[in-house]
C-alpha cells in the first residue's frame, strides 16, 4: 500500500475540497470522490489508497454499501477506514464497520492529519475516535 496517500469520498464538495486541502496541506497524497460510485470507479484503477476517509449519507452509494463491496473484494477488504459522519451513532456503526477510528462532524481539523497518519502507519486498533 502507498504509505501517503488518502481516498477522501464525501459527497459535501465544501468538506471534500477542506479534507482535501488539510491532508494534502499534512504530506498526503489525496484523491477525491463524491459517493461510493466514484469511489469505486477510482479504486478500479492501480492507484492504491493507505486509508479511505468516509462520510456514511451520500447519494447514489451510501458509505455503509461501500463498504459492504470493499469488504467483499479481496484487494479492499482490508483498507483501514475512517468514518466522518454526522450520523448520531457514529461510535456503534464506525465499530460495526470495522472502522480504525471516527470523526464525528464537525470534526476537529487539528485532528484529522494524525488521525490519518496513525491510519497508514499500520496501526490496528479499532473503534477509536477524535
Amino acid at each position: 500500500m502507498a504509505d501517503r496517500s488518502v481516498l477522501v469520498v464525501e459527497d459535501d464538495p465544501e468538506l471534500r475540497t477542506i479534507y482535501q486541502e488539510v491532508l494534502s496541506d499534512g504530506g498526503f497524497e489525496v484523491i477525491a470522490a463524491r459517493d461510493g460510485v466514484d469511489a469505486l470507479e477510482i479504486l478500479d484503477g492501480e492507484w492504491t489508497p493507505c486509508v479511505l476517509l468516509l462520510d456514511l449519507r451520500m447519494p447514489r452509494m451510501s458509505g455503509w454499501e461501500l463498504v459492504a463491496r470493499l469488504r467483499a473484494n479481496d484487494r479492499w477488504d482490508h483498507l483501514p477506514l475512517i468514518i466522518v459522519a454526522a450520523y448520531y451513532r457514529i461510535a456503534e456503526e464506525a465499530e460495526r464497520l470495522g472502522a480504525h477510528a471516527w470523526l464525528q462532524k464537525p470534526i476537529d481539523l487539528g485532528r484529522l492529519v494524525g488521525i490519518v497518519e496513525d491510519a497508514c502507519g499500520g496501526s490496528n486498533g479499532k473503534g477509536r475516535h477524535g
